[in-house]
């Protein structure tokens, strides 16, 4: 996300702080942001941060958060053990913190992408990194639950994971 529409990482950074958000850190350029709130505070945080990127980008943005011991916890399950990252794109797609339950049974095919793993709001997937019929996890997600979703790179995720 970064790098588009006028979004750069000390805009973002200090859109985080103007939510609410301490101890603000962006990884890479992908527009990931780690900040710390009280859990009380988290739902006003996401929505000024999601209000104050809209509106900077003009496009509806969603903000997907989760907690750090909830990432921590997520890569150490090693959940694309044996898929080899060269051949295949592993990323694991976000619902709002907040979203209702995703219905596994409502994700629709998934064609040449292979669904690694599902969980209340999230969705993994490996899928092949060239040809067609492989449908990102994005869109899986968005027409399992009816809500917007994004979705992060592996490989940004054990970054983040592995950040203290």
């Amino acid at each position: 996300m970064l790098g588009r529409d006028g979004l750069d990482r000390a805009l973002l950074l200090d859109l985080g702080a103007r939510a609410g958000g301490a101890q603000l850190r962006s990884y890479l350029t992908t527009g990931n942001l780690t900040f710390d709130a009280a859990p009380k505070e988290i739902d006003r945080v996401c929505r000024r941060l999601e209000e104050a990127i809209s509106e900077v980008v003009s496009r509806p943005t969603m903000v997907a958060v989760r907690a750090h011991p909830w990432l921590c916890d997520l890569v150490s399950n090693d959940i694309f053990a044996g898929v080899t990252e060269d051949e295949w794109e592993c990323e694991v797609a976000f619902l709002r913190h907040d979203a209702p339950s995703v219905d596994p049974s409502a994700i629709p095919e998934t064609r040449r992408t292979r669904l690694v793993a599902t969980y209340e709001r999230e969705l993994a997937s490996a899928r092949p990194r060239a040809g067609s019929a492989r449908p990102h996890v994005t869109r899986l997600l968005e027409r399992a639950a009816g809500q917007p979703a994004t979705a992060r790179g592996w490989s940004t995720l054990r970054r983040i994971a592995e950040d203290p």
